[in-house]
């Protein structure tokens, strides 16, 4: 029986130009780039589209300065303007022009410390007993005086301000959705005493 004889190739060359070797095609096509990118430009597109909202009427007109979540060292705010007495504690007042269900305010106020005082700023009196005090303010004096921002459809703002025990103002937002968001005051609240 004849060994088997082996069969002898010639190693294909590398082209030293490119690094790749001669002979073999591309491990892409030329277009897989482009179309991977315009891909991942519609996928964003979409998602800027129907994801990301314009302001709405109670929002901030620039919404990068909504709830930013940076402490101020805002105005010092009069020790007795519209009836809430300020200084000792912290203050947080909270702006609507409707005031929310009971029930709903009762699960707000329950996420925001016992340390501050709240009080819900209305502009019109109301015979509607809340948890928390109501402020009268007809003529928007509270809002001037901790310089809550304008919403969107330049009516009274929708939101709250935090006011420190020395009436600092440190915190002032529109804030349509505030009922969601009293985790942020704890946070805020956190940070001020």
């Amino acid at each position: 029986m004849a060994a088997p004889t082996a069969t002898r190739t010639t190693p294909a060359k590398a082209d030293p130009a490119y690094g790749r070797t001669s002979g073999l095609r591309p491990p892409l096509p030329a277009w897989a780039p482009l179309a991977w990118f315009a891909a991942f430009a519609a996928v964003l597109a979409f998602v800027v589209v129907a994801l990301v909202r314009p302001p709405g009427p109670l929002d901030d007109v620039d919404p990068a300065f909504q709830r930013d979540g940076l402490l101020l060292d805002g105005p010092v705010v009069p020790q007795e303007p519209v009836d809430v007495g300020f200084g000792g504690r912290p203050v947080v007042l909270l702006f609507v022009r409707d005031l929310p269900q009971p029930d709903k305010l009762a699960q707000w106020l329950t996420a925001v410390p016992d340390d501050a005082d709240v009080r819900v700023v209305v502009p019109q009196p109301t015979t509607t007993q809340l948890l928390a005090p109501i402020v009268v303010d007809p003529l928007n004096k509270l809002a001037d005086a901790v310089e809550m921002p304008q919403p969107v459809d330049g009516g009274r703002p929708v939101g709250y301000a935090v006011i420190d025990s020395d009436r600092v103002v440190r915190y002032a937002t529109l804030d349509p959705a505030y009922l969601t968001n009293a985790f942020e005051i704890t946070t805020i609240l956190g940070a001020v005493s």
